[in-house]
């Protein structure tokens, strides 16, 4: 059931953690993530003595006494009980090691400026916050933010902050960038043509009195703070903010340490990040390895997949372009085994995703990634790769298993064929596209193929690849729900269509690799108790709200399918955020239906 009591804040867009939402305040709509003035504006109230001023719509928060974060927690408590009064604030202050009270709209991080340059402490105070408090409160951080450390405090879930650092580091002479602060004295020239700083040089700021001076360094670090918010909320829209914090944590070691806690946090990002995006994902750092869309997909892989039944397992390369069948070397390599490929199963070794069975290709993020290609594979990546095709191999077994690689690909198969005390066969000399490889690769098939090694048709390989690809989106099982035998594979790759008893079940979204069901596929996947939501006894007409969601699956995500219930509807759709979100939200757009049938009917 619904938890949640919160009135003010309501979450519009979702990029991993990061937010955008809408702050409801008197008669206006305050846009988050968003930087509070806290001398003008009018977003948050806070005294000791307010009751009688406090208005039925605005945002006040409960009085509190500031604490240090090194405090005792016994300390933190009786604080709290010197002003455990009754009052009908929306907020309240928090600290990162006290108890968290729930029903509030806006939770007040406290101690907050302490958390800068301690990673562990802030990933731990973020995501021991955010996991107590619903996902329809906001989250503010004040006296902590920079403009060049704003994206990570976005990314991390942070909604509202303010410019308390950038009006503390003026009067110190530091001149935000975006790359860091620095002094004053110590520019040569002023990088930026902001009204502060267009008519002005470093000599010339200088040379002004000290006030002034501030004021207008202040002035320009509100601008910077500014101009980044807006690139952030760019990003969070495009669904790009991880590939640029990748990039931007690089500024001070605490953000890069903390990126690389968040990820070792891989509970609290994965629930948030969705199963699909409409955009590449950039792996161009050592911590793309870490991303969860590449550790979901690896997991998937070695958790759901099903290998088809075959006897021989040919490995290969990734290529440049995806997905991989479309490329030239792959083409190439398949037009040349010809009918030989059905008594195959081909599975690409490719860093960052470790590996990509074939029949999952086109399924995000194996056709939506990009990466330096320079020849060199890290250490990581090597150890990343060998550790998933290891896995792999120990649990599916081959009579016959080619490698046609060369280069870094060939020495991470031949670590794992050491480590695994299995035979390998290399059929590349060098070139894996020259005639002598090619009539090599071939050869050796045909050597090992008898009259007991299975094959299939051109038809049975259509419904692997999607019972391949339902197992991945739904769990094991999945696959011969939705594709079982005597099924109907329509349509050309990659537009898919599986129809069983003249009724079609569901069609292959080439833009995500991923199946849309119809009703007639939902009922029969629904069976298996996976990704369903129980809504109130109402009949929807287009779309739900998590006011309407009574229980959902905790292992639904943003971009599942999923199948919608309760004693006078069945409905099929797109969830619009996760089945946890559902149920602890009373606010925001839940699922997208796409199909909807009266029980019975």
């Amino acid at each position: 059931m619904n938890v949640s009591k919160t009135r003010y804040f309501e979450v519009t867009k979702r990029d991993g953690s990061a937010r955008i939402g809408k702050l409801r305040q008197l008669e206006k709509i305050v846009p988050t993530p968003c930087i509070i003035d806290v001398v003008k504006d009018s977003v948050i109230s806070s005294c000791s003595i307010w009751n009688e001023n406090v208005q039925q719509n605005n945002l006040t928060i409960l009085p509190h006494i500031p604490l240090p974060l090194d405090v005792p927690v016994e300390f933190i408590t009786i604080c709290k009980q010197l002003l455990d009064v009754s009052s009908p604030a929306t907020g309240v202050v928090i600290h990162p090691k006290g108890d968290i009270p729930e029903g509030f709209d806006v939770y007040v991080l406290g101690a907050s400026a302490d958390l800068a340059n301690n990673p562990r402490a802030f990933t731990a105070a973020i995501i021991r916050t955010r996991e107590h408090i619903t996902p329809d409160s906001a989250l503010y951080a004040p006296a902590i933010a920079t403009s060049y450390n704003l994206a990570l405090l976005i990314f991390s879930g942070i909604d509202m902050v303010d410019y308390t650092r950038a009006t503390i580091d003026a009067y110190k002479g530091l001149y935000f960038t975006k790359v860091g602060s620095r002094l004053l004295q110590n520019l040569k020239e002023l990088p930026c043509r902001c009204p502060a700083c267009c008519n002005h040089t470093p000599a010339s700021l200088l040379q002004l009195p000290g006030k002034e001076r501030a004021r207008l360094l202040e002035q320009h670090n509100r601008t910077m703070m500014d101009q980044e918010l807006i690139l952030v909320k760019q990003l969070i829209n495009e669904g790009h903010l991880r590939d640029y914090m990748e990039g931007a944590c690089r500024v001070e070691a605490w953000q890069t340490a903390s990126l690389q806690h968040f990820d070792l946090q891989y509970a609290y990002l994965e629930k948030r990040t969705p199963v699909v995006r409409h955009v590449l994902l950039y792996a161009c750092t050592a911590e793309s390895l870490d991303r969860v869309e590449v550790q979901r997909f690896a997991q998937r892989v070695q958790n759901r997949y099903t290998p088809p039944e075959r006897d021989i397992l040919l490995l290969l390369p990734c290529s440049a372009r995806k997905p991989y069948s479309t490329s030239m070397s792959h083409q190439r390599i398949s037009y040349h085994l010809g009918k030989l490929r059905r008594s195959l199963h081909e599975v690409i070794i490719t860093s960052p995703l470790g590996i990509v069975p074939r029949e999952l290709e086109l399924t995000y993020p194996a056709a939506h990634y990009d990466i330096p290609v320079t020849g060199h594979w890290s250490s990581d990546e090597r150890t990343f790769v060998e550790e998933c095709l290891s896995r792999y191999l120990t649990k599916h077994s081959y009579k016959t298993i080619i490698a046609h690689v060369s280069g870094a690909y060939r020495e991470i198969c031949e670590e794992v064929a050491s480590k695994l005390s299995c035979e390998i066969i290399f059929t590349a000399q060098d070139n894996i596209l020259s005639k002598i490889s090619l009539d090599n690769l071939k050869e050796h098939i045909q050597s090992s193929i008898t009259s007991t090694t299975r094959s299939v048709s051109a038809v049975d390989v259509k419904k692997e690849l999607m019972r391949a690809i339902a197992d991945y989106q739904f769990g094991e099982s999945a696959g011969m729900k939705l594709v079982p035998d005597g099924s109907i594979i329509k349509s050309h790759y990659p537009k898919h269509q599986v129809y069983y008893d003249n009724k079609q079940l569901a069609t292959l979204i080439p833009q995500y690799g991923t199946l849309a069901l119809t009703l007639h596929g939902a009922r029969r996947v629904a069976a298996l108790n996976r990704y369903t939501v129980i809504i109130d006894e109402f009949i929807p007409t287009g779309s739900i709200l998590a006011a309407g969601v009574v229980d959902a699956d905790k292992n639904i995500r943003e971009g599942d399918e999923v199948f919608v219930q309760n004693t006078q509807v069945f409905a099929v759709g797109r969830a619009q955020m996760s089945g946890e979100e559902m149920i602890k939200s009373r606010r925001g757009l839940a699922i997208d239906l796409r199909h909807t049938a009266k029980v019975g009917g």
